[in-house]
């Protein structure tokens, strides 16, 4: 195929660099966040973190603004608790009004908008002082972080329950849940507020990548890949040397240097400067494409960062989930792999196969990368990829999503877009194919429930 060096420029710079006037989206564990060509940010989803009060109230802030009133089938319409763990109509996020935002984080249940003048506002339940705000505080509206008035940041990408912060200098800041030694400061010991990481100061950072609770990667500008974190599932490819992980950010043994990292469930990707994709971490769930010599699925793990030779070449981007993964190469074109499970759908290629047996989370594994076929031959330039959904951002600025439609997370109710039945007679419901996620919060554009 004839390579398209136009393309590939424009869709690098688009990875790369954003700026008011560009649509983004950032999908959370049960919640998703999209901004709009009018530079608006919208949530919806789930912003239940933890009921409290006896099911009276809840801990969360998800959502950054108000729940509304809807509730999942069957559920009491009175109950806080069920409106909160259900929104499936987009709302502007509080606290933003007035700002020009750039890009968009999310992790599990956090949340952050980065504006073009390089600062940081958050939301969530912040249950680990994630948030950068020196509480373990809720928040239900945007906030700003108060970093040092000469730190202007970049990017910021969440965890679990820990934030990384990205300095337009190449600095990396860190807080949160510490348990794995993930913010890399040389100890386990949570921090309330962002910190620079020592490790890393002499060393100009261009990407970040935080894991759910485990570990978090660091990719600097001459292509060397740093990690800190938990390896107990060799997620941070340093060997079976190093078999519980490290506290401080450690520089990653490759034969090439890399230009893009990402994680997945106790997984890590890197794509070199060839466009070819690495892993490392547990193979238990298909995340890395191998195969056997009978062509069944090799769910082999890989302890050290190892070439993945059936993922598609010439990628300039890659995301994983907890059962799945998607990448984009320099055409444009979204490939995936893993387990197409009935519950979630994630691999967007359309109705899930049932067979006798299957449990929900249960599905046909593809081992060999899956065309994901987006409306009218789109092509992706962004993409973000959560434990059952991936969301990407195409060159004509449409946001498209795929996977699990519980609690609203597509900006559609439960019932509204596809469905399967499993193996026990049970209806799942969800997005088997890509669907265009709404950029508005006009009540009568969104398609709920029948």
């Amino acid at each position: 195929m004839k390579t398209n060096n136009y393309l590939i420029l424009s869709l690098l710079c688009l990875l790369q660099t954003a700026g008011a006037g560009d649509v983004d989206v950032a999908g959370g564990n049960h919640q998703t966040i999209v901004l709009t060509p009018e530079n608006h940010v919208l949530s919806f989803g789930q912003d239940l973190h933890i009921g409290t009060d006896e099911g009276k109230d809840f801990i969360g802030g998800k959502l950054g603004r108000p729940i509304d009133s809807h509730v999942l089938p069957g559920k009491d319409p009175k109950s806080i608790v069920a409106q909160a763990n259900y929104n499936p109509v987009p709302a502007k996020v509080q606290g933003l009004d007035g700002l020009s935002i750039a890009r968009l984080a999310i992790g599990q249940n956090d949340a952050a908008a980065i504006t073009t003048d390089g600062d940081v506002y958050v939301w969530g339940p912040n249950d680990h002082g994630q948030l950068g705000l020196g509480d373990e505080t809720q928040r239900r509206s945007a906030i700003k972080v108060p970093f040092p008035a000469d730190v202007k940041i970049s990017a910021v990408d969440f965890g679990g329950a820990h934030m990384l912060a990205l300095t337009t200098d190449g600095r990396v800041f860190s807080c949160g849940n510490n348990q794995n030694g993930q913010l890399g400061l040389g100890d386990e010991k949570p921090r309330l507020k962002p910190t620079l990481i020592e490790a890393l100061k002499d060393v100009k950072i261009i990407q970040i990548a935080a894991g759910q609770n485990t570990h978090s990667l660091f990719l600097a500008e001459n292509g060397t890949l740093y990690a800190s974190g938990s390896n107990k599932s060799k997620e941070i490819g340093l060997g079976p040397e190093v078999p519980e992980g490290v506290n401080v950010a450690t520089a990653v043994k490759a034969p090439v240097p890399f230009k893009f990292v990402a994680v997945g469930v106790k997984t890590s990707f890197a794509i070199d400067r060839d466009g070819n994709l690495w892993g490392a971490g547990d193979g238990s769930k298909a995340h890395f494409g191998f195969t056997t010599p009978d062509g069944k699925p090799d769910l082999k793990d890989l302890p050290t960062f190892t070439r993945l030779p059936n993922a598609p070449a010439n990628l300039i981007a890659v995301g994983g989930g907890s059962r799945h993964v998607a990448v984009i190469d320099d055409q444009g074109a979204i490939y995936t792999w893993g387990i197409h499970a009935t519950l979630s759908a994630q691999l967007g290629i359309g109705p899930p196969k049932v067979e006798p047996g299957m449990d929900e989370l249960d599905g046909v594994t593809y081992s060999k990368p899956q065309l994901v076929a987006l409306p009218e031959g789109r092509k992706a330039t962004r993409l973000h990829v959560i434990a059952n959904n991936v969301f990407v951002v195409t060159a004509d600025q449409k946001v498209y999503g795929w996977g699990q439609t519980a609690h609203g997370r597509l900006g559609y109710g439960l019932k509204a877009v596809h469905s399967a039945v499993n193996a026990n007679g049970r209806t799942l419901y969800h997005a088997h194919s890509p669907i265009e996620i709404p950029l508005t919060d006009d009540p009568s554009k969104i398609k709920l429930d029948p």
